[in-house]
């Protein structure tokens, strides 16, 4: 299986754990996976797009580089390919525990704190 995706040929992203195996929930954790990162990587200049199909998204720098990612670590880790310099995770960190999601079942934000937190231990 792709990534999020369910066809033949990898593993299931373990970004992916929690979304219903459907376009239309891939296509919804795609778009809450760029709103939430657009938020985040906004103050680096970063940019966030929704790429064709269901699961990727293009990560735009500063400089116009851009790259394809899929699920919430390739998006991190297209962020540290594509910015000025290295990202300051404690700052993204903050951010992201500053922002209030609608509710606390927010799957994408779950995820996403989480892959920070690692990021944010592992670089300070």
């Amino acid at each position: 299986m792709c990534g999020v995706c369910g066809s033949a040929g990898g593993t299931r992203d373990a970004d992916a754990d929690g979304v219903e195996d459907t376009p239309a929930a891939r296509k919804r954790a795609q778009l809450g996976l760029v709103a939430w990162a657009s938020r985040l990587f906004g103050p680096e200049h970063v940019r966030i797009h929704e790429a064709p199909g269901t699961v990727r998204v293009v990560v735009v720098g500063p400089t116009g580089r851009s790259v394809v990612a899929q699920g919430v670590n390739g998006v991190l880790e297209a962020v540290e390919l594509v910015s000025a310099g290295r990202p300051d995770w404690p700052a993204v960190d903050r951010r992201l525990r500053a922002a209030d999601p609608r509710d606390d079942t927010d799957r994408t934000y779950r995820v996403l704190a989480s892959a920070v937190a690692r990021r944010t231990e592992v670089r300070t």
